[in-house]
């Protein structure tokens, strides 16, 4: 892992122990999460600075990044805080085999494991993680909640696979990993180190969780640039198998983006560089953890833009979609409508948003990559009213008229008798039926957008009536 670090921002990170011990107080934050900070923005920086800055030049040109960026967290932590009971580590502890953390005083606080509601999932991921930035691919939320509390003081989240490289890389070890099989881990957090192996016991507990889905294989990444050791990984017995190129992105205004975040920002400043992640796997039972331990050798993932899924499916089924909506329609409220229904019967009115957000996520767990659309839905016969603002979803250019539109709720347009529409563009244009987007969204854009918070109240709904899916159901 030593060599995976890059000597020239080791350098400035040492240089800077001092500024960022007094800026990390100023801010709130422990030193530690604030040189992750000055690491995450030192590739805007580095290399191509001259020999003439010194690194107290260097310093003072991030820091106002770097101290907005740190109080925003700090803020946010110390609200995640009082509702996640932290108050009751204070001092140390250590938790245990029986869900309780033992304190120095001998006495102890109960921990529960639990799935994480997506609401709250989302407030981990973009307030509190240290990217600033919630997945929208996001399947599975999981954490450890210290008695009476509403919060969890240890915070997963994984993915499936969109890489095929990383299953490609598994399977030249010999691992029989398949997206059906594996998930990703991308984002893990803990509020304080009190409790010094709680997120150790966290990921234990999500390899039982994850287990029972079907899931046998867990990859994830951490990065040896923001000076990670992984010492939780060590601990719960990942291997390493590979590493993978990660690219660095800013803004105009020198904000770090992530990857996801950088595809749909025409200003990203792309800072090139051969900054590697490593990326690590876990077995979830006996059978698998053996198929690990054949890993003798690193492999090298390419870069993902060459690295896309392969989209082996263009659209589903009309009576897969008919399913979806019958489901969807199971679990719609007056808080999932669009608040200009909200005083109407609740129906598929303004249901049109949070539902085209939830089938472009489900398509993505099938390789299908569609685009959500706002705008207006128009008909040539005078019989039907057009609806001046809907959504749907397309596949495919937004420039070939072959491509597919899906819509889940056009019977929302008054004297329209269907239920869903699955059919290509130009064939609905020769019908009739006009759909004139005004906005086009990727999935990874969606966390951004308005509809967004009514989103997650539709998922909490889903997930409360049917639980979380098996991994063989989401492909």
């Amino acid at each position: 892992m030593q060599e995976l670090r890059d000597p020239t921002v080791e350098a400035f990170s040492r240089a800077c122990r001092e500024f960022v011990a007094a800026d990390a107080e100023l801010c709130g934050m422990s030193a530690r999460d604030f040189d992750i900070q000055l690491r995450l923005h030192a590739p805007s920086v580095f290399p191509g600075e001259g020999p003439q800055r010194t690194y107290r030049n260097i310093y003072d040109q991030l820091r106002p990044q770097l101290i907005a960026r740190c109080s925003r967290i700090s803020s946010y932590v110390r609200d995640a805080d009082l509702l996640a009971n932290s108050s009751l580590l204070l001092g140390g502890s250590e938790a245990r085999r029986d869900f309780t953390i033992r304190r120095t005083d001998g006495s102890s606080v109960g921990v529960n494991f639990a799935p994480v509601s997506p609401s709250v999932g989302h407030l981990y991921q973009s307030k509190l993680h240290y990217l600033l930035c919630a997945r929208a691919d996001t399947m599975v939320e999981v954490g450890c909640y210290l008695q009476g509390a509403s919060h969890p003081f240890t915070y997963l989240a994984f993915s499936m696979c969109d890489r095929p490289g990383v299953i490609r890389a598994l399977r030249t070890h010999g691992i029989p990993a398949e997206r059906g099989n594996l998930l990703i881990l991308t984002r893990a957090l803990g509020l304080s180190d009190a409790a010094r192996n709680l997120m150790s016991f966290t990921v234990g507990q999500a390899v039982k969780h994850l287990r029972t889905m079907g899931c046998k294989f867990i990859v994830t990444a951490f990065n040896p640039l923001l000076g990670f050791s992984g010492s939780a990984l060590h601990a719960t017995n990942f291997v390493p198998f590979a590493t993978a190129p990660v690219a660095y992105y800013y803004d105009t205004f020198g904000r770090y983006l992530t990857r996801r975040q950088s595809s749909s920002d025409h200003c990203t400043d792309r800072r090139p560089g051969q900054y590697r992640n490593l990326l690590v796997v876990l077995g979830t039972d006996s059978t698998a953890r053996k198929e690990t331990r054949k890993v003798t050798a690193l492999q090298h993932v390419a870069e993902p833009s060459t690295d896309a899924p392969s989209g082996r499916r263009r659209t589903p089924p009309i009576e897969e979609l008919r399913r979806y909506r019958d489901r969807l329609e199971a679990a719609w409220s007056l808080g999932t409508a669009h608040p200009s229904y909200a005083r109407e019967p609740l129906s598929s009115k303004g249901q049109c948003g949070v539902s085209s957000v939830w089938l472009a996520r489900r398509l993505r767990q099938q390789e299908i990559e569609a685009t959500y659309c706002y705008g207006r839905l128009r008909f040539t016969d005078s019989r039907i009213s057009s609806v001046d603002h809907h959504c749907w979803i397309e596949i495919g250019s937004p420039d070939d008229p072959a491509r597919q539109v899906i819509d889940l709720t056009c019977d929302q347009a008054d004297g329209f008798e269907e239920k869903v529409i699955c059919r290509r563009y130009d064939e609905l244009v020769r019908a009739g039926i006009r759909y004139e987007p005004a906005a086009r969204l990727t999935v990874d854009e969606l966390p951004g957008d308005r509809v967004w918070p009514r989103y997650l109240s539709l998922e909490e709904s889903m997930q409360a009536r049917w639980g979380m899916q098996p991994l063989y159901d989401a492909v």
